[in-house]
């Protein structure tokens, strides 16, 4: 009797239906990142100091003993300079009424300054706290920040725009997500190693982004701060600034009474949950594995019979 080799008797399975399988199994999208889980820090009060609250803070930075602000809103905008050891203003400058102005940061012996809606970002001397020079851009300016490398920008949306320090052209934008959704509203930065913190405006918490993915991978809420300071819908949290000899941030918010110097530390909590309606991964893991070892018993079964099926007539 002549012995030939076939799949048991089963017609040998379409390819479209078994790929069709496969993706309903994954977890997300052929290609896409799965997002982790932020956790969320505490905070810590280590001291405060008396704010001044007609400044409708936009920007907060660290410049060795002082603290940087900037201010908001048509005709009022301005830049500070205040003792970290009192809260005192030692100098200040005015910026002129047709602009409202935003966020801050230092880079190398300049401070910029985001504009709201001029697509202008000054450029003020550090030494002689006045402006010699300005970029352009378009769209909004919300916050910034230096890491180093790139001016990292924001508008108001889920975007994070990486320009160059020198021209001030975009180089490349990332998404800012939450456990996979977008992040609107992002406001102000501060650039910290590998994290980018960022206020949300409206929203009482600060975001602790990776600025490779976009992915928040830390937040801290305040609330306990928060919910002493600011009279309106607008007084809200908005200026963080990293503290190198401490080791802390300096917080605020628009038009509040004190500027906090806070430590935000591990809770050992993830209390941000994956959307439900995702398959987990070990579930898709688990059904592939499945289907790979049916496939694979099928592929390698040998039984004797008189006749090899017709494939292309199956009806599979």
């Amino acid at each position: 009797m002549e012995h030939r080799s076939y799949m048991g008797g089963c017609p040998r399975p379409s390819i479209v239906p078994l790929a069709l399988f496969l993706l309903f199994l994954s977890p997300q999208p052929l290609g896409a990142e799965i997002s982790r889980p932020a956790e969320e820090l505490e905070v810590e009060i280590l001291r405060t100091l008396p704010h001044n609250s007609s400044s409708f803070t936009q920007g907060l930075e660290v410049l060795g003993e002082s603290i940087l602000e900037s201010s908001g809103l048509y005709g009022q905008s301005s830049l500070s300079e205040i003792d970290s050891q009192n809260g005192e203003v030692i100098r200040q400058i005015s910026i002129d009424e047709s602009l409202f102005g935003e966020g801050i940061t230092v880079k190398g012996e300049s401070i910029i300054m985001l504009t709201w809606r001029a697509g202008v970002a000054l450029e003020i001397n550090i030494s002689s706290f006045s402006i010699i020079g300005n970029f352009s851009f378009e769209g909004e300016g919300w916050g910034i920040c230096f890491n180093g490398e790139h001016l990292i920008m924001t508008n108001g949306t889920s975007e994070l725009s990486f320009r160059d320090p020198e021209s001030f052209e975009i180089e490349f934008i990332v998404t800012v997500t939450w456990d996979g959704e977008p992040v609107s509203n992002l406001n102000e930065l501060e650039c910290v190693d590998d994290i980018v913190y960022a206020n949300v405006w409206m929203e009482d918490v600060i975001l602790g982004i990776d600025p490779t993915s976009g992915q928040v991978e830390f937040y801290v809420s305040p609330i306990s701060i928060t919910k002493t300071q600011g009279n309106s819908t607008e007084e809200v949290l908005n200026g963080i600034a990293f503290d190198q000899s401490s080791g802390g941030f300096w917080i605020t918010g628009k038009n509040w009474t004190e500027i906090y110097l806070v430590n935000f530390s591990d809770s050992g909590e993830n209390l941000v949950e994956k959307p439900s309606s995702q398959f987990s991964p070990l579930f898709a893991a688990s059904g592939v594995t499945i289907v790979f070892i049916f496939l694979t018993v099928q592929l390698f079964r040998k039984k004797d019979d008189p006749e090899t099926p017709n494939f292309k007539d199956s009806p599979l």
